[in-house]
């Protein structure tokens, strides 16, 4: 099993990979325009010059070794035993609204990034409960199945966006349909539900989907994202680069407001709670303290122990392909002969 040390500094490792795949794209545009315009045959004798071919490798060279080094950056350690842990603690899966209307800016940064920024911070303080999360806007999937790896969680979380969904809508009764679903339907308790969404339902027949949340002993929290008088919803324009308003089709700037009853109703009907991320404090402590106060089950996992450092293959094979590339002379050197 591997996990690395410095999940955080994913992110550098994203970039390089971002730069292989653009320099990759650039070469082979490159070598495309070149045919055509000196045509295939010349093309070919161009390219295959001896000192275009050093370029190309010291080029290679350098961004294999950026791709090593990153790896090395983000500390990954591997587990040698493989052992039996038992825990205390709930099954809690968090459904997200991806629908356009949060990325409404009435909670800053916007309401999506906000509830993210809450929900990392919750995922943070579980010690044995289990986590999964679902991405909902016109339709639901799961995007984490249930698990004990908060950090794989936090890379899922991480991925959430409005832009995951193309059915736009908000279909809270068919995210907590697949809700339900990624539970273990013959628990019927130790079951935690949270709903993340500014509470525009659009489709979906809540009342009879809640009839199975009973059945399945599943209490739901109920989070609203947003403020009662509302924001505009931001929109790229249409060359893809200026933003504008989300408008109707008489031109008028749309205003999304959080809708509350649907919520309340929700999390009333299911034995939970609702809270307003924005007014009612640290929303997510006070779940995670009526959390604490469930009866709680015994979870078995198998997990990896004894882990160790191995960022030292990759540094060390980082810093062999970037002294290769340093050694690897651009130009042949000319050396003067007496005459």
């Amino acid at each position: 099993m591997v996990k690395f040390g410095y999940i955080q500094l994913l992110w550098i490792f994203r970039f390089v990979l971002l730069v292989c795949v653009v320099q990759i794209f650039y070469l082979r545009r490159s070598r495309q325009a070149l045919k055509e315009f000196a045509g295939n045959d010349l093309a070919a004798k161009l390219l295959d010059n001896s000192r275009l071919r050093v370029k190309r490798t010291k080029q290679h060279l350098l961004l294999l070794a950026l791709i090593f080094l990153s790896i090395a950056l983000i500390g990954p350690r591997v587990g040698r035993t493989l052992t039996e842990v038992k825990r205390k603690g709930v099954d809690i899966v968090i459904a997200f609204d991806t629908s356009t209307s949060m990325n409404a800016e009435d909670i800053k940064p916007n309401r999506l990034k906000r509830a993210k920024y809450e929900t990392g911070k919750f995922i943070s303080m579980l010690r044995g409960d289990r986590i999964g999360l679902v991405a909902f806007a016109g339709i639901s999937y799961l995007q984490c199945p249930l698990t004990l790896d908060y950090s794989a969680a936090k890379l899922f979380l991480d991925i959430i966006d409005t832009g995951v969904i193309g059915t736009q809508g908000t279909a809270i009764a068919d995210a907590i349909e697949t809700s339900v679903k990624a539970f273990n339907s013959k628990d019927k308790k130790h079951k935690v539900l949270i709903i993340i969404s500014d509470g525009e339902d659009h489709e979906g027949d809540i009342p009879a989907v809640m009839e199975k949340v009973k059945a399945e002993g599943t209490v739901i929290y109920a989070v609203g994202v947003g403020t009662l008088t509302g924001s505009p919803i931001p929109v790229k324009g249409e060359n893809g680069s200026e933003f504008d308003f989300k408008r109707d089709r008489s031109g008028r700037v749309v205003t999304s407001a959080l809708e509350e009853s649907t919520l309340r109703e929700i999390a009333s009907l299911s034995g939970g709670k609702y809270y307003n991320l924005k007014t009612d404090g640290d929303v997510f402590s006070k779940i995670y303290d009526e959390i604490l106060k469930m009866e709680q089950k015994e979870i078995r996992s198998h997990e990896y122990s004894d882990y160790q450092e191995r960022y030292q293959i990759f540094l060390i094979i980082g810093i062999i392909l970037l002294i290769t590339e340093i050694m690897i002379p651009e130009k042949k050197t000319i050396r003067a002969t007496d005459k």
